[in-house]
């Protein structure tokens, strides 16, 4: 009778287990799937801090005052979002295409832009693609340490103007040609080896737009002011002038905001 009463409590307790672990496969399941979404190379930013914001002398107002700022470790896209890479989100959730700058047919009917950056997405269109990839839009102290180190380099690569660099700024629109292919010029890259954080396409970060928000806000793991109008914007693009390529200025726009040189990249 207690052997019979011993099976018996064995096989409820295998009830009881098996679910759990079935559940917890499940999820472990989708996060695998949400990671494969978008395999692309991405790079750790070790934890630490950097100089962020300009100095009294450089920069505009609402970079100021320069400040040691702390954040954990994450992981970031060495690239920006491709036209290929968004088409295939598109695809995948039943979406309805992004206008086609270079002419009027759809942007998947056009040829040779794989891999140049997506534009005319939105705020909400770039957060979407992020968590669709099992990622998030970067905050913009993030954007900030990966495009100029630790050291608080002015452009991505060092102290030299832009002007001896092969950087897409200072351009007028030129169709397919505007927009250079992801990671072409490595020789701009930040010191953490990322491409294209100054010019050709500015990118949507999480935060919302405030000028006072480097004087006063927090110094460890910075996330922008809990709430705003504007979101900002980072990196030039290839119409920006010289002095909204520095890796400390501050763009702005609505989040309903759709243009010809705004892109997106995200963290992990």
């Amino acid at each position: 009778m207690k052997s019979a009463l011993k099976v018996i409590n064995l096989i409820f307790m295998a009830f009881l287990i098996l679910p759990s672990f079935e559940l917890s496969s499940v999820v472990y399941a989708d996060s695998l799937k949400k990671k494969s979404r978008d395999p692309v190379q991405m790079t750790t930013i070790p934890a630490g801090e950097f100089l962020m914001g300009s100095k009294q002398a450089e920069g505009r107002l609402d970079e100021r005052p320069q400040r040691k700022i702390y954040l954990d470790s994450y992981a970031i896209d060495i690239n920006e979002v491709t036209n290929e890479r968004y088409l295939n989100f598109i695809h995948s959730t039943g979406r309805k295409e992004p206008p086609n700058p270079y002419g009027d047919r759809l942007l998947s009917e056009e040829t040779g832009i794989g891999s140049l950056p997506v534009v005319q997405v939105t705020w909400y269109d770039a957060v979407d693609y992020c968590r669709w990839a099992g990622k998030r839009l970067p905050t913009e102290a993030e954007w900030e340490k990966a495009a100029r180190g630790a050291h608080g380099a002015l452009f991505p690569w060092g102290a030299q103007s832009p002007q001896t660099k092969p950087v897409n700024f200072e351009k007028n629109w030129d169709g397919t040609k505007t927009l250079w292919p992801v990671g072409s010029k490595t020789e701009t890259s930040s010191s953490y080896g990322i491409h294209d954080m100054a010019g050709n396409v500015r990118e949507w970060v999480q935060d919302w737009y405030a000028p006072d928000y480097y004087a006063n806000g927090p110094t460890k793991n910075p996330q922008g002011p809990k709430n705003g109008i504007l979101k900002v914007i980072k990196g030039g693009s290839w119409h920006s002038f010289k002095a909204d390529v520095r890796s400390a200025a501050r763009g702005k726009g609505g989040f309903a905001l759709k243009t010809d040189g705004i892109g997106f990249r995200c963290v992990r």
